[in-house]
């Protein structure tokens, strides 16, 4: 079964309703996982907002409900608030005559700060819905607008709103307050005037499909409503508006900055993220810069430089109004856009990354990860091939990736890659690396009426060789191949309608039919435990997540989730993937029963979740890849669950024994039991369950073992304060709380 996990907060509606929440600037806790940005950085959400109170000190608000900050001139940002729950964004931005920080966003959420962003209040407003754009009002107000008509307006620096909107489906993108009394919102299916201060509202026109985008006036008569294909335009003062048709030149315009009378910079948003010119008020555009993805939803100037967000998490600067532009973001990507596939693990940790652009040119891009997760890097050598299918290693140094027939092999951990391939018309599927002189891939043909077969290689993936041993030479219809241990293996294939398995206990030596009963469809991923307990995951039209316990004779349904891919975890812990889903699932009792959990990646469109392509277990959680290369490091919840470091010590079972002393300072011994030998890795994470380095890696034997603790070191890792000391072994995870002091 699927347990969802949401988060509901509701209340009676009148007029003016508000809950006020103090909260921290750090972060939104979520049970069970913390969310911590690894590509781009600091975060990859499509940045909405931006708003400055200096020339140094500014904030841009982005999807799935983030906040960023910088203090010198825009050049970096740190992130100062993060959603770790499901998707909620963050849509504007705006520093009131007071200075305070207001901030607008789903489900009627207006957020306000009195200390520069250090604590929040947080007010829901009722029937508001998304409220996507804030303003000021001549006299000191302020103003926001949203879904349901809504025009909220607030005249005690927004403590207090009040709804003086149209009402009705429509909902706004734009508004403007020429005065106290005047105003325009527009929108899909708005395109109001009022002249008492929102007490009555008339309509200007019918919109087009599509609606519009943003109002402004660039002086007291003219003024100007944007639409995808044209504008609407007064020459006296709001009373009357003509649609002037503008099919050529700038596309999608979004929101505009106005220099002068005649000269403005626009964004675009939908179908491209470019910045255009023109000097003429907009009857001639040209275009200075396109990052070459899809969506600009702001553009603000402070003092001479110009800013501008995209849907990829961009924050683009200029300080000569275009011509040369600097992402304050790090984005290693050559295609912005393209979303990560794939993600591979040495077995101390180390990850490498691949995308996959759409288009045909040579842009992918290869991303290594020496720390968990936390950052990335383009090694100096790649595999250098496209679209790829799988990577997997073996242990620290040999591994392969591959893509359609093109094989990659390295035996220095992905430093360096050698060149292998398979036959002519077979197409890599996966990999499975039992032992270090036995390497399998399974592969399909492109042939007509062929099937696929299993390919072995002996010598670390130099040279490979079709296995026979009973499987049917060039006609297995293979799907996937997994391996539970060193002997024993499966290969699932289709026969007709009918999947099936071929079982190996030799360690692929030779292989015997399962005829198996219960899965009823194409099998796109396996994940044996031992040889007798496995999961098989099935997309297709009746879809689900299926159990054997003995052998794959006989497969139960756990879970109706349409997952395509495994990740194999500590211990019990298994996570599964429908990539292009906005969630990933977890089981912590070997398949038996499933959680999904949402992850904070945006979307293109407002008020939706971005999809999770990719997903692999880490020691203490997994890494997730998403659209326009997103990286994020999911985390167990480091303060839920765990117990105070009181424990027996003579507590039976693998695990943390004790840490003496606790609180620690200088010296210390960390006290573990094992039940069976293991590599033991010892990791510190910090208060908020962000893992913060590796301490510790060594293979022992059964039994009880002490390992140094230098809490000098662990000092240069976190604050002093509660931090957290993880044991992972081969098959479980323990952690124990410390207090780190100086």
């Amino acid at each position: 079964m699927i347990k969802f996990r949401k988060l509901f907060v509701g209340g009676n509606a009148f007029l003016v309703f508000y809950i006020i929440l103090l909260i921290s600037g750090d972060q939104l806790k979520a049970q069970g996982f913390s969310f911590h940005w690894g590509h781009p950085s600091p975060q990859g959400n499509s940045v909405y907002g931006i708003a400055f109170k200096d020339d140094f000190t500014g904030w841009a608000v982005t999807g799935c409900g983030n906040i960023l900050e910088t203090s010198d001139s825009g050049e970096n940002w740190t992130l100062i608030r993060q959603n770790n729950g499901p998707c909620s964004d963050f849509y504007d931005i705006l520093i009131s005559s007071q200075g305070s920080l207001i901030v607008s966003g789903d489900q009627g959420a207006i957020l306000r700060s009195t200390d520069d962003g250090a604590t929040w209040s947080e007010q829901t407003i009722p029937d508001a819905g998304r409220i996507y754009d804030l303003t000021t009002i001549p006299g000191s107000g302020i103003s926001a607008a949203g879904q349901n008509g809504s025009v909220l307006v607030s005249f005690d620096d927004g403590i207090t709103w009040t709804n003086r909107g149209p009402g009705g489906t429509g909902y706004a993108r734009h508004h403007v307050w020429k005065s106290a009394e005047e105003a325009y919102v527009v929108g899909s299916g708005l395109f109001h005037r009022t002249l008492d201060g929102g007490t009555t509202w008339s309509q200007i026109a019918n919109t087009s499909m599509f609606g519009l985008s943003e109002v402004y006036f660039v002086n007291e008569n003219t003024g100007y409503a944007v639409e995808d294909f044209g504008y609407w335009k007064t020459t006296d003062g709001g009373a009357n508006w003509v649609l002037v048709q503008q099919f050529s030149g700038i596309d999608y315009r979004f929101r505009t900055l106005v220099l002068n009378e005649q000269h403005w910079l626009s964004v675009t948003f939908g179908e491209g993220s470019e910045l255009w010119e023109t000097l003429d008020a907009g009857q001639n555009w040209s275009m200075i810069y396109d990052r070459s993805s899809a969506a600009s939803a702001c553009l603000v100037k402070n003092g001479d430089r110009i800013f501008f967000g995209t849907e990829i998490g961009d924050i683009l600067y200029s300080d000569d109004l275009g011509i040369n532009v600097i992402n304050s973001v790090e984005n290693l990507a050559v295609f912005p856009g393209a979303p990560v596939t794939v993600i591979g693990k040495r077995n101390d940790g180390t990850l490498f990354a691949n995308n996959q652009p759409n288009s045909g040119s040579n842009n992918e891009t290869f991303f290594r990860s020496d720390d968990d997760g936390s950052t990335w890097y383009i090694p100096e050598e790649t595999p250098g091939i496209r679209w790829v299918t799988d990577i997997g290693f073996y242990d620290d140094q040999y591994g392969a990736s591959g893509s359609y027939g093109d094989i990659r092999y390295t035996h220095d951990g992905g430093n360096t890659w050698g060149i292998a391939s398979l036959p002519a018309d077979y197409r890599l599927i996966n990999f499975s690396f039992p032992a270090s002189d036995r390497f399998f891939l399974g592969a399909y043909t492109t042939v007509s009426g062929g099937g696929g077969n299993l390919y072995e290689s002996s010598d670390h993936g130099i040279t490979w060789q079709a296995v026979q041993g009973g499987l049917p030479s060039n006609g297995l219809y293979l799907a996937c191949i997994d391996f539970a241990d060193e002997n024993h293996g499966y290969v699932s294939y289709m026969n007709g309608e009918i999947p099936g398995f071929y079982k190996t206990q030799d360690g692929g030596s030779s292989w015997t039919p399962v005829v198996q009963s219960g899965i009823p469809g194409f099998i796109t991923d396996m994940c044996w435990l031992d040889e007798n307990k496995g999961l098989a995951a099935v997309p297709g039209s009746d879809p689900g997540i299926f159990r054997t316990v003995d052998g794959g004779l006989h497969w139960t349904k756990v879970s109706v989730a349409a997952v395509r891919k495994f990740t194999k975890g500590a211990g019990t812990r298994i996570g599964a993937l429908d990539p292009g889903e906005n969630y990933f699932l977890e089981s912590t009792d070997g398949g038996q029963t499933w959680t999904a959990w949402s992850a904070p990646f945006s979307s293109l469109n407002p008020g939706a979740s971005g999809g999770i392509s990719s997903i692999q277990a880490i020691e203490n959680g997994y890494v997730l890849g998403g659209n326009s290369n997103r990286l994020m490091v999911a985390t167990y919840d480091a303060t839920t669950g765990i117990a105070d470091s009181d424990k027996n010590q003579s507590e039976p079972g693998t695990g943390i024994l004790s840490v003496n002393p606790n609180p620690l300072t200088g010296k210390g011994i960390l006290r573990i039991n094992l039940e069976k030998s293991s590599r033991v890795t010892v990791s510190v994470s910090d208060a908020t369950g962000r893992r913060c380095g590796v301490i510790y890696r060594q293979d022992f034997p059964s039994g009880n073992h002490e390992i140094q603790l230098d809490g000098e070191d662990l000092l240069n890792r976190v604050n002093s304060g509660v931090c957290f000391i993880t044991l992972t072994t081969n098959d479980s995870s323990d952690s124990e709380k410390v207090i780190l002091a100086r």
